[in-house]
């Protein structure tokens, strides 16, 4: 796989739908300066509360290992799926460093271990002297996301819902060098959080897509792609 000399990151984490994981491996050498917590499975947190130092002070997060969902919660209590991140990723420093941290909650799909740094480390001036590759690759890692909900915005809005889940479909079928049998390494109701429908409206798309023989099963190990040709098709509709 290609990567950035830049950055190392791998341009395949640019897709606009499934997760991000990967992105600030180089993080690791300095994990000795954060504070561990074990976030279990179903468990939703809140960033400013639970993702805090022990004085209240705002912390940005590692994840260590397992699987996190990333929510935006609007003024009304409605909930939208931003994004699923895996080992490896640094999240909420957009958040702390604009101080916007009350809208954002965190569950975890599977057990994980985040390891949390203090804020104040991002303006730390000698840290950035010590370690100039990790703000390199944080920078680089925070343009990888803000493509990604640029490009999941434009989506939202031009696409129709079948367009939306026969690209991320097809997204997937790529990550896995093009298969047509794989496994998605997610639910339909993890994907349906993900594009912002009803998980019925998610059911009703896939339903209409294997009746017309284009989709097969698909569960969380195994999509199964039928009619590729058909799928690409769809995934251009508007």
């Amino acid at each position: 796989m290609e990567e950035s000399r830049y950055s190392g990151v791998p341009h395949h984490i640019l897709m606009k739908g499934s997760a991000v994981g990967r992105l600030n491996a180089p993080w690791r050498k300095v994990l000795h300066l954060a504070r561990r917590k074990i976030i279990r499975k179903g468990q939703s947190v809140d960033i400013r509360t639970s993702l805090s130092g022990p004085d209240g002070r705002s912390c940005f997060y590692y994840v260590v290992s397992g699987k996190i969902r990333l929510s935006y919660v609007s003024r009304n209590g409605e909930e939208r799926t931003i994004l699923y991140a895996g080992p490896d990723t640094l999240m909420n420093v957009p958040s702390v460093l604009v101080g916007d941290e009350d809208n954002t909650l965190v569950t975890c799909t599977e057990d994980a271990e985040v390891a949390l740094f203090d804020a104040a480390l991002l303006s730390d001036e000698a840290f950035a002297a010590q370690y100039p590759d990790l703000m390199i690759n944080l920078v680089h890692s925070l343009c990888v996301h803000m493509v990604i909900h640029s490009q999941r915005l434009a989506e939202s809005s031009l696409s129709n819902s079948v367009a939306q889940v026969c690209r991320v479909v097809l997204e997937l079928s790529d990550r896995h060098g093009g298969k047509e049998k794989f496994s998605p390494e997610m639910t339909q109701q993890e994907l349906a959080l993900l594009l912002g429908m009803h998980r019925t409206t998610l059911t009703r798309i896939l339903c209409r897509l294997r009746e017309s023989g284009v989709l097969g099963r698909f569960t969380r190990h195994e999509l199964e792609i039928l009619d590729r040709a058909r799928l690409a098709e769809l995934a251009k509709s508007f």
